[in-house]
């Protein structure tokens, strides 16, 4: 193995290594009638869980802490504030992060 190859093949190692090891932070979110949701946030997005599926949103700048959407859904995290909207589904109201579920933000 060449030398280039060596390096090469430690420099790809490294990049898949950090990929791996990025933090996630995962939240529970309340929302009025009972209505909850988990997200999972990364440098670049955040994946949705629902009851239904799933969606995976991209992050945008926000002057309003931590925004990320797709063309079906947008959500807004700011401290313990949830705004989300989803496309044909408008009743994600008075939404939360759950102060009970794992680590505080």
């Amino acid at each position: 193995m060449s030398g280039l190859s060596l390096v090469l093949a430690v420099v790809l190692i490294g990049a898949s290594m950090a990929s791996v090891a990025e933090p996630h932070e995962a939240l529970h979110i309340m929302c009025a009638q009972g209505r909850t949701f988990d997200v999972r946030i990364s440098a670049d997005q955040a994946r949705v869980q629902l009851a239904d599926g799933q969606l995976l949103l991209t992050r945008k700048p926000s002057s309003l802490g931590d925004h990320f959407r797709n063309d079906d859904a947008t959500l807004i995290i700011d401290e313990d504030f949830v705004a989300f909207a989803q496309r044909g589904d408008w009743d994600w109201q008075d939404c939360h992060v759950d102060p009970s579920f794992g680590p505080k933000r």
